[in-house]
Formats: structure tokens, sequence, C-alpha cells
């Protein structure tokens, strides 16, 4: 009998579309040979110094082929003798594949295959077959005739000619746990061994947690029977829900679509109809009238699993890190905020717990304390911390920003973070401008100027920063590109007071008007230090500031309009008396068509801005005092903050 060259008659493209990816490659392989009725199944490799692995042979003692059976599997593609037995020829396991592809997913790892098979055959004699093929003619492999043979039956696929970065991805410690992963289930329900490099492929060692939930509800939905079951691993893993037939056999892999921070897990949900819906179970994901009530279901069970081990594994942890004092929090919260501060930090550090607890202790306490500062600045700057310090992965990192992008807690906590900081900061310039020895020591430009440059927002939410300590012509400069005019004011005359002196105003703030198109409205603000009364000069000076404003021809228009505050602890009588004239609304002491000038106290400012806080503060059961509001300015204006206030007295003000 001569060679025999079987031929495939279909295009070298449509074939090409068969070859898979290394890893599915080498799982197709085995799946074959458990198809067989292996009990044993071997991959082993062979290495070059240079360029590392140069070939890998598969080898089971399964049944073998025959020659006639080797023609007909390799001439016809979805002619398999499995399509219509359903089980294996001698141990009645299920059998997974069934339209003869599995073969070109040995192509996926090397470029040259040769199988190498011992079975008997119809006359009951042992004999051998060799078949051999090349990815670049897919669809021609020589079958030389068959050969008595005296050794066991069973299959060998040798793959050569792998590409060096293959060769890297089959030499990784993760495709061992991939495999652990893949045939998890099916390991359990028949007696099998897969060995890989030596090293037995065993899912019950990498397990941690396993678990499986009926779907109460599946009747109902014509889909009785079905059940899900959830593995957690000891080790990193890529998550899959594995659609399986009811004997846990693999047939198609779609997302999990759950938040688990922390876990890595696999989830097999288990169906007789997926089996029976044949290639429509390519469709899990894209909608479909039969698949898609049974994955919902499973997704939920998969969320009820999660939110119940991740409230055990944060009990377990969060006692663990507090026995040893690396906890960043100490007692009860005091408020609503800290309690949705902590709860938030507790779902973000258990997502990086494996990562955490591998380092030690020293290390463990200094990654979760710099976690709760950046929790407390921002959540959502998480990010660089858990990838700089903690060392996430990459999918880990992007697990956390989606869940914290749904967190309804991470809105809450920016929300509340500002709400409690602005009043605390109320509380601090309370003391900072009526405790009797910081009045006497804050300045008025270097101290209480620059640290409302940085608070704006106590004068009216709806005021932003245009200009701060600026001359006024920057200030106009700046006034004139809000309002969108192409006006040129290089090599403008500054302008002036009435006596001839360069003006320069301490704050400027603008918010534009909402009632009305192309109307821009600017608040200028005198601030006095503490110690000084505000008197009939100090009216005059920000009188004079107004005059330039108003009478200056660049800004002569009727939709723009001034105002000019004047703010300190006290008015004397002259100004208290024009502050409440009956003709003038309360505060106002001048009023054109283009500006008016209020003088204010700092505790009507303060006043006014609790009283805009008051209904947020109450509801989070916010208690603010003199101790934090001092505390809150040493954090975040430490530098600018007369002697009496700082932590450390011998701070020099920058």
């Amino acid at each position: 009998m001569t060679m025999a060259r079987v031929t495939v008659q279909l295009s070298h493209d449509h074939l090409t579309d068969l070859v898979r990816s290394p890893q599915l490659g080498l799982i197709e392989l085995i799946w074959n040979a458990l198809d067989a009725d292996a009990t044993r199944v071997e991959v082993e490799v062979e290495r070059d110094e240079i360029e590392g692995i140069r070939s890998l042979t598969i080898t089971d003692n399964g049944h073998g082929m025959t020659y006639e059976e080797a023609r007909r599997a390799f001439g016809a593609l979805g002619e398999s003798w499995k399509r219509n037995v359903g089980l294996t020829r001698e141990k009645r396991r299920v059998l997974h594949g069934n339209n003869g592809k599995g073969r070109y997913a040995a192509f996926g790892i090397g470029d040259r295959v040769v199988w190498t098979s011992v079975a008997k055959d119809v006359t009951d004699e042992v004999k051998e077959i060799t078949i051999s093929g090349t990815r670049e003619k897919l669809d021609e492999f020589d079958l030389p005739p068959a050969i008595p043979s005296s050794s066991r039956s069973g299959t060998r696929v040798k793959i050569d000619l792998i590409p060096p970065d293959v060769g890297r991805i089959l030499d990784r410690p993760s495709i061992h746990h991939y495999l652990a992963i893949t045939f998890a289930l099916y390991l359990e329900s028949y007696p099998a061994e897969i060995l890989y490099q030596g090293e037995l492929v065993d899912p019950n060692s990498l397990q941690e947690v396993r678990e499986t939930y009926p779907l109460l509800n599946s009747a109902e939905d014509g889909i009785e029977g079905a059940s899900i079951t959830v593995i957690e691993w000891n080790r990193q893993t890529r998550r899959a829900l594995y659609l399986c037939d009811e004997n846990g056999m693999a047939l198609h892999e779609i997302r999990p679509s759950v938040h688990a921070p922390g876990f890595d897990f696999t989830a097999y949900l288990r169906w007789r109809g997926f089996r029976e819906l044949g290639n429509d179970i390519l469709l899990a994901e894209l909608g479909h009238e039969t698949i898609t009530p049974v994955v919902n279901e499973a997704r939920e069970a998969l969320r009820t699993h999660f939110k119940r081990r991740l409230e055990e594994r944060r009990s377990e942890t969060v006692q663990r890190w507090k026995a040893e004092q690396s906890y960043p929090y100490t007692g009860e919260p005091k408020n609503e905020i800290e309690a949705a501060e902590r709860e938030l930090f507790d779902v973000v550090a258990l997502s990086a717990a494996k990562v955490i607890d591998s380092s030690d202790k020293s290390s463990r306490r200094l990654s979760l304390r710099l976690m709760r500062e950046a929790l407390e600045t921002s959540p959502t700057n998480l990010r660089s911390v858990l990838a700089e310090v903690v060392d996430l992965s990459e999918e880990q990192l992007q697990d956390l920003a989606s869940l914290l992008q749904r967190a309804p807690l991470t809105s809450v906590i920016v929300a509340t973070r500002m709400i409690s900081d602005r009043l605390a900061f109320i509380d601090g310039l309370d003391a900072l401008l009526f405790d009797a020895a910081s009045k006497k020591q804050t300045l008025e430009r270097r101290q209480l100027h620059r640290i409302l440059a940085e608070e704006t927002w106590i004068f009216g939410e709806e005021y932003a920063l245009t200009g701060d300590d600026d001359r006024l012509l920057a200030v106009l400069r700046k006034h004139l590109a809000l309002l969108g005019e192409n006006v040129e004011l290089a090599g403008s005359e500054p302008l002036t007071r009435l006596d001839g002196s360069e003006a320069v105003p301490d704050l400027v703030l603008s918010r534009p008007m909402k009632d009305r198109d192309n109307r821009l409205e600017h608040l200028v603000v005198e601030l006095k230090r503490p110690s000084v009364t505000i008197n009939r000069a100090g009216l005059q000076q920000i009188e004079d500031y107004a005059f330039a404003v108003g009478n200056d021809e660049r800004f002569n228009q009727p939709n723009v309009h001034w105002e000019f505050w004047i703010i300190g602890n006290k008015l004397d009588p002259y100004v208290r008396e024009e502050a409440t004239s009956p003709d003038r609304p309360l505060g106002v002491v001048k009023q054109t068509k283009r500006y008016r000038v209020i003088a204010k106290t700092w505790a009507e400012v303060i006043s006014d801005a609790k009283h805009r806080l008051k209904f947020v503060a109450d509801s989070l059961g916010y208690r603010s005092n003199g101790d934090e509001g001092v505390e809150y300015l040493r954090r975040t204006h430490a530098r600018l903050l007369p002697k009496a206030l700082k932590e450390d007295p011998t701070e020099e003000v920058a």
C-alpha cells in the first residue's frame, strides 16, 4: 500500500479561521485525548537553550485511531464520528467535540504537526498510523500505510516549528492554572489525570471556596434543572462564566459581568439545553430568547454569592488588620460621612487584600494608610495608589475603577467630604478672625487673603476666581476675555485712583448672571485684617476701586455690573450708619448704574455661609467644632497661619 494524501475540500482561508490561540489549541488537543477515553494525558516540551520551547508533545492512553478512522476524520470537516454518538466508545463519558475541528487548533501552537496513533483495527490487530500536516497546507495531510505495533493503544501529537512568542506563552505558570480551570468539572466527574510538564493538574489544590446553587426559578422559565457552580481560586485568574451541559462539559465562555473586587473566580453554568441549542450558544451575549433568561438568573446568583462572601471576607480581614494595628481607622465612625468613607475603604482595601497581605506588616500599614488618604482626598484618585504602591494588575484596576464609577458611595463621599471640609473651614475661619491671639497676628495680605483665595466659595457658590492680587489692569484683561470681547489692552496705562495711585484690589471673583443673556457680574473684595475696624478711610478705599472701574470707558457697557465689598470684623459708627441707610438695601453704602459698594462684617459672611450648608449638615448629622476647624486650617493652609494657630509655632509664614 502506498502513502495516501488526504485532501480537505475547503479553501485554505476557511481552514485558517479554525486555527486557534496557543492556549485554546492546547485545550482542544487535550479534549481530543479525553474523548478517546484516555485516563492519562501528558504534555511535555523540548527546549532550546536559545529559543526556549522548540516542540510540544501530547501523549494519551486512549483507544487511538485506525487507518480508516484517520482517513474519514482528516478528510471531511464536520463529519466527526462523535456527532451522532454523544458518549465515548468504551467508558461512556460525555463527548466534548463533534465537528472535527479540534485538530486544526494544533496549528495555533506550531507550523508542523505529526499524529502517531496505535489502535486495534477491524481484524483485532494492533497497528500504528502516522498523520502529518503543515500550517502552510492546511487542506492536505500525509497518511502512510498502517504498520503492525506491539505498543499499547493511544495517541501522540508532536508539534514543532513553534514560534518564540508562542513558546513563551506555553512556558508561563498561568498555563497550568488555565488547564485546572478548564477541566475542573470534568476531572471531578471522571477518573482522569492531566500532567503538564510533569506536574499534575489538580484543580482541588487551587480552590479556595466552591459553591453550587440551583436556579430556583428556572422551572417557570422552561429551563428546569439549571445550576451554577462558582469556584474561587487561591491565585490570580482571568474571570469567566462557562456555559456547560448538564455533565459540566464546557461548551462556550462568556463574561461573568458581576463586580466581585478581590475575588479570583470561575463560574460554571450547567444546563442540558445548551448542548441542544448547538451553534445558537454563540449568541449568548447578543441576546437569545432561550439563553438570556438562564444567563441572567445565573448572574444574579453570582451577585448574591459575592455579596455574602464580601461581607464574610470584610469581617475576617478587617479584624486581622485591626489585631496587628494595620487598619487605619480606630473607634466607631463619628457621623454618616465617616461611616460612608469607612465602608468604601473596606470595599477597596478588600479588592487589594491578597496583594497587601503578601507584604510585611510595615508595608501593609503604609499601603492601607495611603489608600485612606487617597480616599479622603478623592475616591477617583485611588487608581494611582493601587497601581504604584499596592501593584494591582490592570484587570484588577479596571474592575475597581468600574466599581467606583458605579458605587453610589463614591459620589456621596465626594460631596459629603466637600461639605464637611467647608464646615470645618468656617469654624477655622471663625477662630482665625475672632481668637484674641490669632486676630492680632493675622496679616491682611499674607495670610487671610491667601487662604481665602483658595476658599472663594465662602462668598457664594456662584463665584469663580478670576484674579488674585493682580493689578486692576490685569483684572480688566480677564474681564474682557470672559465677555468674549476682542479688545487689546497691551500698552494701556494702568487704572488709577482719584489721587493718582495705581489701583490694586485684593481678590476678584466673577460670575455670569443666570437670568439674562450675556450679562456678567463681578465681585471685588477688599479684605481687612481682623484687628482693623472698617472706618471712613477704608470705605473710601473701596469706593475708589469702584470709581476706577465704573467710569473707565473700556467697560462702559450696559451688560456689565460690579459689586465691591469691604469686609472686616467691625464697622465703625459712620460706616454702620451708611450700611443701614433706609433708602438702600442692607449693607449697601453706594449704588450707581454700573456698580454698588457694600460693607460687611465677617460675622455676616460666616453666618450666610453656614446658612447655605445648614440643611446638608443637619441631614448628615455633622457637628463640627473649633478644634476640627483649626485642624482643617493646619492641614490645608499650614504655612499661611499665624503662629497662634500653628501646630508648630516655629514655622515661618511663606
